[in-house]
């Protein structure tokens, strides 16, 4: 009688199942401990009481030309001193003539929410032709 071969051979192995365990209990730990914030974006300015010096000579500086166009659902190009809508040649005469008097013109684009995004990126790329180097998109916060 061989008793060698009726014995199963042993292989010695690792239990992870309460490694397992421990990680599922921490897991649920930092869950039930974790707390969610919003970050705050908006910058708080620390309120300083200073006074500044003071010259008789000094000057103003005067504040960059600022256009604003409009751009409404429908993709008509408005100025915002002009009620009537514009064509893309007569908006383009008339930013190039306000560009040739004051080279740092500021652009502001309010186009409305409901326009056509190829209609935006067209009067972006106008404004790119033109050479205006200042463009800013106006956008409104949504109130909370």
């Amino acid at each position: 009688m061989n008793l060698a071969h009726s014995r199963s051979r042993f292989i010695p192995g690792l239990d992870i199942t309460p490694l397992i365990d421990v990680v599922f209990i921490l897991l649920v730990f930092l869950l039930l401990t974790m707390t969610f914030s919003e970050d705050k974006t908006e910058v708080e300015e620390a309120i300083i009481d200073i006074e500044l010096a003071k010259s008789s000579t000094t000057q103003t500086p005067t504040p960059p030309a600022s256009i604003t166009l409009l751009i409404d659902e429908s993709g008509s190009l408005y100025q915002s001193d002009a009620p009537a809508p514009k064509t893309q040649d007569e908006l383009k005469l008339y930013l190039a003539e306000k560009l040739l008097a004051a080279p740092d013109l500021n652009v502001n684009v309010k186009a409305d929410h409901r326009a056509r995004h190829g209609q935006v990126i067209s009067a972006l790329d106008m404004l790119k032709e033109l050479g205006i180097q200042r463009v800013h998109l106006v956008i409104e916060k949504t109130k909370e």
